[in-house]
């Protein structure tokens, strides 16, 4: 390892592994102090979009997380209750025209693979940060089970209720969306075959709301992520416990296929959706914020992992090419993240409308293509591994956004 600062992360999900690889590519080691008394997050299927797929190849873990990956040749996209087949979003030339495919994973399997490009001895379990104290030198932690920890900077990657964040920051007072998601893990072989036909990855639109389904790990799990609009409040967060039966109940009169992945459901998770202020409140002096600590976004654009991983490699190119000023490394990667994550995170909050205002009788105007490629492609196309310490341009239709 170089010589460099000592740092420390907190957080051993998505992010804070995704930093560390990083980090341990260019040189540098980092410990990183977890809360969870098990390396593992809630199980799920997340999608990674192929800019975020460049990043993880460049920091080494290109087989890894080929290993752990689905690639879905489209999405299919029918109508909710007649299933007519509305949109077919053929991904068949992404590796092509984006440098990588669209993958999806199961959260676990993507945990592992990003764990594979750090020091296991250096992952500490258990520790859940209870307060920090800022110095000239650096930051001094101090952990629920009476450790305490000093280093000369702080990556704060422990998601959206951040403690890092609310340390420096107080509360981020989010506001309730109106909209919720349910999430459920269903056995590959309790769903019938047909019912994803053709690619493996089908999505149902209705008013109001809007319904994912694909496999994971080969075929052996179906993965469902719902959104609706909704007048209940609904708490934030990933593991909420969720009634079944409620779920389906809130998709009346599903067609067919959609009514078979309703009936194989055995348990589900929920949660409310929730925004917060766009702010440059990523960090100060020598803590920097990463990932939904410093830019939590709502799932529309499929982003948050992705713009996370984004975060990992820039950062460690940064302090690898500044090592000597750490501080000024970090504002300079502020400086080239905050605009594209800033426009990323509008674009996240109202690209739902477009699926939730989706109108079966309404002229063609109403029943417009859904996830384009194209509305996507500024997103995808950009190359963090190639401009990582230049801002990137934004198209103005996504500024608009």
């Amino acid at each position: 390892m170089n010589e460099g600062p000592s740092i420390a992360i907190v957080g051993g999900g998505l992010a804070g592994l995704a930093a560390a690889a990083a980090l341990a590519k260019v040189g540098f080691a980092a410990e990183i102090f977890e809360a969870a008394p098990h390396l593992g997050e809630i199980g799920a299927g997340v999608n990674i979009s192929p800019q975020a797929i460049r990043v993880l190849r460049a920091i080494g873990l290109g087989e890894a997380v080929a290993a752990a990956a689905n690639v879905a040749p489209g999405v299919l996209t029918r109508d909710m209750h007649s299933g007519a087949a509305l949109d077919y979003r053929d991904h068949a030339n992404m590796e092509t025209r984006f440098g990588a495919p669209l993958c999806t994973f199961h959260r676990a399997d993507l945990l592992e693979a990003l764990a594979r490009g750090v020091d296991r001895g250096r992952i500490h379990l258990g520790h859940r940060l209870v307060a920090l104290e800022e110095g000239a030198g650096g930051v001094e932690l101090r952990f629920a089970n009476s450790v305490k920890h000093g280093a000369e900077l702080l990556l704060a990657a422990d998601g959206i209720h951040s403690q890092v964040r609310r340390a420096l920051y107080g509360d981020d007072h989010p506001s309730y969306t109106g909209q919720m998601v349910w999430r459920a893990l269903l056995s590959g072989a309790s769903v019938p075959a047909g019912v994803l036909a053709p690619s493996g990855h089908v999505q149902w639109l209705g008013s109001g709301r809007h319904f994912f389904a694909y496999y994971l790990r080969g075929r052996d799990v179906v993965n469902i992520v719902t959104q609706q609009d909704t007048e209940q409040w609904v708490e934030e967060g990933w593991s909420i416990p969720g009634d079944v039966a409620e779920m389906r109940a809130s998709f009346p009169n599903p067609e067919p296929r959609l009514a078979a992945l309703l009936d194989a459901a055995t348990a589900c998770s929920k949660w409310g959706l929730f925004l917060r202020p766009l702010t440059e409140n990523w960090g100060r002096g020598r803590i920097q914020l990463i990932g939904d600590a410093a830019h939590a976004m709502l799932p529309n654009a499929g982003q948050g992992a992705a713009q996370a991983f984004e975060d990992a490699y820039i950062l460690a190119r940064w302090l690898a090419a500044l090592p000597a000023d750490p501080v000024a490394a970090m504002e300079n990667f502020r400086r080239v993240r905050i605009p594209r994550v800033r426009v990323i995170q509008r674009s996240s909050s109202s690209i739902v409308r477009a699926k939730h205002d989706y109108n079966p009788r309404g002229p063609d105007t109403a029943r417009a293509k859904v996830d384009a490629v194209e509305a996507m492609a500024w997103i995808w196309g950009y190359d963090a591994v190639a401009s990582w310490d230049r801002q990137p341009v934004v198209p103005a239709v996504a500024q608009n956004d």
